[in-house]
């Protein structure tokens, strides 16, 4: 009986370790803060629309390394941009963009798949 337990706990383990593998190939490295925070990307859950003004938007789930947890944001593709309410980023005013190499305009370019 010992024998059965060990070999399924086993396995089981094995199974749950390339699961986890496999759905970490989804996320992507997008930046990195100053405190070291990681933020990645889900690209497969990325839908795309068009605004009634014309500009493009990627809806993506966001995370932190280490963070099991995924949240929603927004990205605007030209002026690169970012909403999200759990990381608490909204819009810039005046129709703004981050450039590359901050950390919200880095995660929108990879977002926008740019």
């Amino acid at each position: 009986m010992r024998h059965i337990v060990i070999s399924t706990l086993f396995v089981a383990s094995t199974v749950l370790g390339i699961a986890s593998t496999a759905s970490a190939e989804n996320l992507v490295t997008a930046a990195i803060d100053d405190s070291g925070t990681v933020y990645q990307v889900d690209l497969d859950s990325r839908s795309e629309y068009e605004s009634t003004s014309g500009w493009r938007h990627v809806k993506f789930w966001l995370s932190t390394k280490g963070d099991p947890k995924k949240h929603s944001a927004i990205a605007s593709c030209s002026p690169y941009d970012i909403q999200s309410e759990y990381y608490e980023w909204d819009w810039l005013p005046n129709g703004g963009g981050y450039p590359e190499g901050t950390i919200v305009g880095n995660i929108a370019r990879v977002a926008c798949n740019n």
